[in-house]
């Protein structure tokens, strides 16, 4: 007897089926990949307020060590140009003993590590603030103080901590990335203030002007617009470390929201309610 043989004929994929997986799988991946990447920016935002954190710890404990007041956002080295080294008293370098650290002075969006050698090779992404009024005899808004060459006019002190009228709601420190202070032309980590006018000094060691968001600049102005020169790299906020030591994600803009209408919500006027001369 003959047996008939048995062919197991397997059957492929059609090309419309095929196209139908590829084009759930590119659904997914649409979906999916936005989410991802959501995700990796909290935890790099969260990183850099965690930073922030410790640098508010670090500048706290050396306030307590020298009578109570600020370090200056940069130092005095006893020369002139082009001797004239701001970063070996900066506040950077002066807590650097307590925090023995150089990561933190770094956030994870940042991307530009270019950093002047002077300061130890470190690219820093955070400035302090150093709001002054330098028309009124540098009447000092924010804690850190100015330093420069011995008798010159634009030298002035730290203030205290007991002169802080509302520690919980002024704000440090916030992020200026060294990415935009590049972009910028200028250096990083040595101070936001608001009310100088100059272009070229001034531009050089403390950055652009009018750095404290108000509102009122156009965006087309780099670094200018509602967040005046804060870096909002976490989902259009940035972090800021206050007086009391806490640490807060907000939008710039918020910082400062109706200068000229109400002068008290300017978080950067840390000697509230003195309005600003």
């Amino acid at each position: 007897m003959i047996r008939a043989k048995k062919y197991n004929h397997q059957m492929g994929f059609t090309l419309i089926e095929l196209l139908m997986v590829i084009a759930i799988i590119a659904i997914l991946a649409a979906i999916l990949f936005p989410v991802f990447a959501q995700a990796r920016e909290k935890a790099r935002a969260i990183s850099c307020l965690s930073n922030t954190k410790e640098l508010g710890l670090s500048v706290l404990m050396y306030v307590q060590d020298y009578d109570e007041m600020f370090p200056k956002s940069h130092g005095n080295n006893g020369t002139g140009p082009p001797d004239f080294d701001r970063w070996s008293t900066s506040w950077a370098t002066v807590v650097q003993p307590y925090i023995k650290n150089f990561g933190v002075f770094r956030c994870p969006d940042d991307g530009n590590t270019t950093a002047p050698a002077s300061w130890m090779g470190t690219a820093i992404s955070y400035d302090v603030n150093q709001d002054d009024d330098f028309t009124s005899h540098w009447i000092a808004y924010g804690p850190f103080g100015m330093g420069s060459n011995p008798g010159d006019f634009w030298n002035y002190d730290s203030l205290t901590l007991g002169a802080l009228t509302e520690p919980s709601d002024s704000i440090m420190i916030a992020e200026r990335h060294n990415t935009d202070a590049v972009k910028a032309g200028t250096e990083n980590a040595v101070g936001f203030s608001s009310s100088f006018t100059e272009t070229s000094w001034v531009g050089a060691i403390d950055g652009v002007p009018y750095l404290i968001p108000d509102g009122t600049r156009p965006a087309a102005a780099y670094p200018y617009g509602p967040n005046g020169a804060v870096s909002a790299t976490h989902t259009e906020q940035g972090n800021f470390l206050f007086c009391d030591g806490h640490s807060k994600s907000m939008r710039p803009a918020a910082t400062n929201p109706d200068p000229i209408n109400q002068p008290l919500k300017n978080l950067w006027n840390c000697i509230r309610p003195t309005p600003f001369q």
